[in-house]
C-alpha cells in the first residue's frame, strides 16, 4: 500500500487548521491592541487608546531651532 498521498494530505489539512487558528487568534489580537484607533470611546480597553489618553499630544509644542 501507498501511504504518501494520504500523509501528504493530512499535512496540508493541519497546516490549514493552524493557519486559520492563528488567523483567528491574530485578529482578537489586533483588535485588543489598535481597537479602533481613529474613533478611541472613553470606555475603550484598547493599548492605543489608554496611551492616546495618558499623553495628551495636543499639548505638545513644537518649536523650531534658528542657528
Amino acid at each position: 500500500m501507498d501511504n504518501k498521498g494520504q500523509t501528504s494530505v493530512e499535512y496540508v489539512l493541519m497546516i490549514a487548521v493552524v493557519v486559520t487558528m492563528l488567523m483567528s487568534v491574530m485578529d482578537i489580537v489586533k483588535t485588543s491592541i489598535l481597537g479602533e484607533a481613529k474613533n478611541c470611546a472613553p470606555q475603550s480597553k484598547a493599548i492605543i487608546c489608554t496611551f492616546e489618553r495618558a499623553f495628551n499630544f495636543e499639548d505638545l509644542r513644537y518649536f523650531t531651532i534658528r542657528r
